[in-house]
């Protein structure tokens, strides 16, 4: 197995992808050891040959749909009538936007180029700096791993065999605390600062009467209630729940909003199979490497080390955290789940603590991997977005993630019925 290990490791070092360095680990395990390698096409295809993960690109293409279809403007527009009128109050409407798209589209890095392309402008004539605005954005985006439909959770899930809809929950909770915090942050930054928030227009270059605004965004916020309201009554399952949510997303983009045209559907398409694709070959054989270090005895082993030591269920939640979050920080969160479920999660069963406890505990840790260097797909996306360099990002988006997301993993960590109340 270290072989294996050792190259995948330097397989990515050297540029090659991700999927790819998965597979090559996979089959020099499976060579090194006698086994047949024929194994590694097949268990790939296994791993994917789940209804649920149907889920995945379902819910990208909604989020790509609503996205081009006017949706994102129209939430905007909707958050910043209850927090956009105070000082700093353009910066509390990034991340209550970024929480109801993360509710559409179930993607951080989807939510915070589609929130960040929109409010950039705005927020930079208002005052506030582009440093500050990237890094907002890009730690607000974290939100969209937490709220359903969320894909990380739906691939711990998977991975961990524990209800998507109980995980669902679990992550909702856990999302708004965040958001909370993070608003709270950006009100008591905003404190003293040259801001402008009062005049600002927010998505429409006219401001609507509130009846006309409300009734504006009551399409769009009827999605989550779809999605959300259909698994939880039982009428359908995730995976239905992502496609009736781009039947939907289709209906009020061209008919409601007539935003949506024919070439806006295609570029849709397009962007949720860019989005799609390279997540599910990572999951296939990240599932066919996972199955090897599974073969290999590694976290029985491992599980039998840490009881043996007489570690406490405390001091392997500290190490377990501290664990996560380095590896959030080299490697994309999807593929640390399929990777670390196997290995991890038969220690944690072993010391007592709630699978799906322990599954926000990861999401929120890699999440939080999303927006720190040298990784933190978030950071480009927003430099990117908002046209702010990264470099001058980092200190901001620090500083956010200490003094807001943090206190949340903590209390997320000592009070583990915040995440299992619906056992």
């Amino acid at each position: 197995m270290p072989v294996a290990a050792g190259a995948v490791l330097l397989s990515i070092i050297l540029g090659v992808s991700v999927a790819v360095a998965f597979g090559i680990g996979a089959f020099i395990y499976f060579i090194s050891t006698g086994t047949n390698p024929g194994q590694v096409p097949t268990v790939a295809f296994r791993t994917l040959d789940s209804f649920t993960f149907l889920a995945i690109p379902f819910f990208l293409l909604a989020g790509s749909i609503m996205q081009q279809g006017g949706v994102s403007k129209r939430l905007i527009d909707f958050v910043s009538m209850f927090l956009g009128r105070v000082k700093g109050g353009l910066g509390a409407t990034v991340t209550g936007a970024c929480g109801l798209f993360g509710s559409i589209s179930g993607s951080s890095v989807a939510t915070v180029s589609a929130i960040g392309r929109i409010m950039s402008g705005e927020m930079s004539q208002r005052g506030y700096p582009k440093a500050y605005i990237g890094s907002l954005v890009a730690v607000s985006g974290i939100i969209g791993t937490l709220i359903p439909p969320s894909v990380p959770i739906i691939v711990y899930a998977v991975a961990a065999g524990v209800s998507i809809a109980q995980m669902f929950l679990a992550g909702a909770v856990v999302g708004i605390l965040v958001a909370i915090a993070v608003i709270i942050y950006n009100f008591i930054w905003a404190r003293g600062k040259d801001l402008d928030d009062l005049g600002a227009k927010i998505a429409t270059e006219k401001r609507a009467s509130t009846s006309r605004r409300i009734g504006s965004a009551v399409p769009a916020l009827i999605m989550p209630v779809i999605i959300l309201g259909g698994i939880y009554s039982g009428m359908f399952t995730p995976t239905e729940s992502g496609a009736i949510a781009c039947a939907y997303g289709l209906f009020i983009g061209i008919l409601i909003y007539r935003e949506m045209k024919l070439t806006g559907v295609g570029n849709a398409i397009l962007n949720g199979l860019l989005m799609t694709a390279p997540i599910l070959l990572i999951i296939a054989m990240g599932g066919a490497f996972a199955r090897a270090v599974v073969l290999s005895g590694i976290p029985q082993q491992i599980a039998n080390i840490i009881q043996e030591w007489g570690v406490s269920p405390w001091v392997l939640l500290i190490l377990l955290n501290l664990l996560l979050f380095v590896v959030g920080m080299f490697i994309e969160e999807n593929t640390a789940i399929v990777i670390l479920v196997p290995l991890l999660l038969p220690l944690t069963n072993a010391m007592g603590i709630d699978p799906i406890h322990f599954g926000l505990i990861m999401v929120l840790n890699l999440g939080m991997g999303l927006a720190t260097p040298p990784f933190a797909p978030n950071l480009f996306v927003a430099a990117s977005a908002t046209g702010a360099k990264f470099h001058t990002m980092v200190i901001p988006t620090v500083k956010l993630l200490v003094c807001a997301v943090l206190p949340v993993l903590i209390v997320v960590n000592v009070f583990p019925g915040l995440t299992t109340f619906m056992r």
